[in-house]
């Protein structure tokens, strides 16, 4: 187990990343908030990504930490998950490798989530999970604007309206996200019916009483790329649509499982919140 000896630990998943991997590090050196400390697990990449990395690791000495586990290709979200399983912290920040981070993105989430935790305990150490996401402006891989506000397809202020809406809308994003520790031991170890490291660490935090909290300061450049693209090209499309793909109709028996098995919410509630939610 690595014990973080900052108060807020970056999780980051490579793999094959080189292409933009430099400015994602760079934006991540040049915080304002310092308070962190940099934990990469690598999935197997065999271009400059280790490279990149070993460069960065003179560049910044004490402030990176290569976590192996000596297996490869496990994909994103279990990468993220066994990260997350390694580290110790006070609060985890999850951090793709194609993403530009604004420079106040740290120093402004970690307010808002002090904030909310000030609010939801009166201890000094938080046992209730926390869950912050910020909003995410959409860029092409030149980081040349396609939308201001990722939020806006979410449809946030539904979901704020209806907290519910989590079973059914994928509104909280990894990359854009803080937990507090309460929220990290909610989630571990992933179930095994969890498709989205990101989702599931929402879900288990809102079940167990906790607070999700989605507000509108934008803090990330999400970069769109390749395959990538089709991500967040998803959440714009009408949900006639989505539901009409395959891959939308595995994703709701997925997800009607999981809440089913680790949630306890049935099918014609999950249904329910379905007919409910998606329309809005």
């Amino acid at each position: 187990m690595e014990r973080n000896s900052r108060q807020i630990a970056v999780l980051l998943a490579t793999y094959n990343g080189a292409r933009f991997l430099k400015e994602q590090l760079e934006s991540l050196f040049r915080q304002t908030c310092e308070d962190f400390h940099l934990y990469v697990r690598d999935d197997g990449s065999t271009d400059s990504t280790l490279k990149i990395l070993a460069s960065f690791m003179q560049l910044h000495p004490g402030r990176i930490t290569l976590v192996g586990d000596g297996e490869a290709h496990c994909g994103a979200a279990q990468s993220f998950m066994r990260l997350l399983e390694s580290v110790e912290s006070d609060y985890y920040m999850f951090c793709d490798q194609d993403d530009f981070w604004h420079a106040t993105k740290i120093e402004k989430t970690a307010g808002h989530m002090w904030d909310i935790e000030s609010r939801a305990c009166r201890d000094k150490v938080c046992t209730t999970p926390v869950v912050v996401s910020t909003d995410l402006r959409v860029v092409d891989e030149n980081r040349d604007l396609i939308k201001e506000s990722f939020n806006a397809d979410l449809k946030i202020d539904v979901f704020r309206k209806h907290p519910q809406m989590l079973c059914v809308r994928h509104v909280v994003t990894g990359c854009a996200m803080m937990f507090n520790r309460a929220a990290r031991d909610a989630a571990i170890p992933m179930s095994p019916y969890a498709t989205m490291h990101d989702e599931w660490v929402a879900l288990c935090a809102q079940f167990h009483s906790g607070w999700v909290s989605v507000v509108d300061d934008v803090t990330i450049d999400y970069r769109q790329h390749g395959s990538n693209t089709l991500g967040a090209g998803a959440a714009a499309k009408g949900v006639v649509s989505r539901a009409a793909s395959g891959s939308g109709r595995k994703a709701f028996f997925a997800m009607a499982r999981l809440l089913r098995k680790e949630f306890g919410v049935s099918f014609p509630r999950f249904l329910l919140y379905k007919i409910l939610y998606s329309w809005l």
